[in-house]
């Protein structure tokens, strides 16, 4: 691994350009790192919701400034642990903590359920 591309997408202060820039990067955990990066641009998040590596979209699930409309989508991944991490995602709209309420895992059931928003 890169480690000044790692140094620099765990920067809180990056420019949301570098973290764009970074998103494409090879590395799976470089994208990890911009996926949770509190400074990395609602595009780009959009965009790391669709990586193939099961890793990057939890961790776009978790980050509280992915887009909403982002997480209602990664509320319908196939991955329970991404629709768990969705699930404690403060920024996730009311509509979408209920869907979880009612999944078919217990895990994301009780994540929705332990936001004290239902």
């Amino acid at each position: 691994m890169d480690k000044a591309k790692w140094k620099t997408a765990n920067d809180p202060h990056a420019s949301p350009d570098t973290l764009a820039a970074l998103a494409n990067d090879h590395d799976w955990m470089i994208r990890i790192a911009v996926a949770r990066n509190n400074n990395t641009p609602p595009e780009t998040l959009r965009k790391l919701a669709q990586d193939m590596e099961t890793s990057v979209r939890k961790h776009v699930a978790g980050n509280p400034f992915t887009p909403v409309d982002t997480l209602d989508e990664l509320a319908r991944d196939r991955d329970f642990m991404i629709r768990g991490d969705v699930a404690r995602n403060p920024s996730m709209r009311l509509e979408t903590v209920e869907m979880l309420a009612e999944d078919k895992n217990y895990t994301v059931r009780k994540n929705a359920i332990e936001t004290g928003r239902i």
